[in-house]
């Protein structure tokens, strides 16, 4: 999800909403955790002799770890017993962070996230737009890096941020996917460009469209159940 909106490009994200469709896979989709982002299913891998491409290709996963790092993550890796670092194993960061804390990306990733075929599960400080929390991470010892995502809300802090427009809007977008009866239905996509997505719900009578732009952020939700159709700009 971070690769698709730095890049502004639908290739990996499409090429995954394909194997979960054709595959039948059953996912839980997630975006933050308490647990870091984990970046070795991204890669290629060796099975039975054979090399299994990757969602991303190495210097592409570089590219994404390095700019989530500018931008305050930790990380953590796999190294060989003689200390040599093997792999990149996962980041940790909140996911609004390792946005570059724009609220436009994380509510276009929130969409994008509940349009998705699977099951959506969301962290909580990633609704709040939950910001590194460095003073944990750096208190938390060799297991620090993990902290930095695992920030207590307070109930004032709860109050506070259901105020704000990010977590409110966040949470329309959420009660969409919880509600219409077209995401108990299938699910198309229509590549019109790679910059763009066009996902597309239906079962019977109700019908959700997600129509984004992956440059600008910008997107809209259009819905139908029974005769009701509303559209939803962000």
């Amino acid at each position: 999800m971070i690769h698709t909106l730095e890049t502004g490009d639908n290739k990996a994200l499409l090429t995954w909403i394909d194997e979960i469709i054709n595959k039948g896979y059953k996912t839980v989709n997630m975006l933050g955790c308490h647990d870091g982002i984990p970046v070795l299913d991204l890669k290629g891998k060796e099975v039975n002799g054979k090399y299994n491409k990757g969602l991303l290709e190495d210097k592409e996963i570089e590219n994404i770890m390095n700019k989530i790092m500018e931008r305050g993550g930790r990380v953590k890796n796999l190294f060989d017993p003689s200390g040599k670092k093997i792999s990149y194993y996962q980041v940790n960061a909140t996911f609004f962070s390792a946005l570059g804390e724009n609220e436009h990306k994380l509510l276009l990733a929130r969409a994008i996230q509940m349009f998705m075929p699977g099951i959506p599960q969301v962290w909580y400080l990633d609704i709040f737009a939950g910001k590194n929390n460095y003073d944990a991470a750096n208190k938390g010892g060799s297991g620090g890096h993990k902290e930095i995502n695992r920030t207590s809300l307070s109930k004032d802090d709860i109050l506070d941020g259901l105020k704000k427009e990010i977590v409110t809007r966040q949470l329309e977008i959420m009660r969409l996917r919880n509600s219409l009866k077209a995401f108990l239905g299938e699910v198309r996509i229509q590549n019109i460009s790679s910059d763009k997505l066009n996902i597309t719900w239906s079962n019977n009578n109700s019908i959700a469209n997600l129509m984004a732009n992956l440059k600008t952020y910008s997107f809209s939700i259009t819905y139908k159940e029974d005769s009701y159709k509303k559209r939803l700009e962000f």
